[in-house]
């Protein structure tokens, strides 16, 4: 995969890692780097990063690289510049329950909002 790749193009790599602020949370960061435009490539970049974040996260490398945080619990953060199309919503909506089931959650964190 070519290294210089990064947000959902970068399908095998976490984007960031942050404290959530208030430090009540890890986030498992996923970068916007492509327009909502509800194309099945965008959709299958999408899910294939966030099946890379998921193991990341509640596979143990997250605790590992971070264990003065360990105890706290997890969320897969999709950092947005422009609201995601309805596909994109509905795929997050899926994977949220999936994720709950593996101890975190999945979110939009809405930057278009920010202004």
């Amino acid at each position: 995969m070519n290294q210089d790749l990064h947000g959902l193009e970068a399908t095998n790599k976490v984007d960031w890692v942050a404290l959530a602020h208030g430090g009540g949370y890890l986030k498992v960061g996923i970068a916007q780097t492509l327009e909502w435009d509800g194309s099945d490539r965008t959709l299958g970049l999408l899910q294939a990063k966030w099946s890379t974040c998921l193991a990341f996260a509640a596979g143990g490398e997250l605790r590992k690289l971070y264990p003065d945080h360990a105890a706290l619990p997890w969320k897969i953060v999709l950092s947005c510049q422009s609201e995601p199309d309805e596909r994109t919503k509905e795929f997050v909506r899926r994977a949220a329950e999936t994720t709950r089931q593996e101890g975190g959650d999945f979110i939009i964190e809405r930057q278009w909002e920010a202004g």
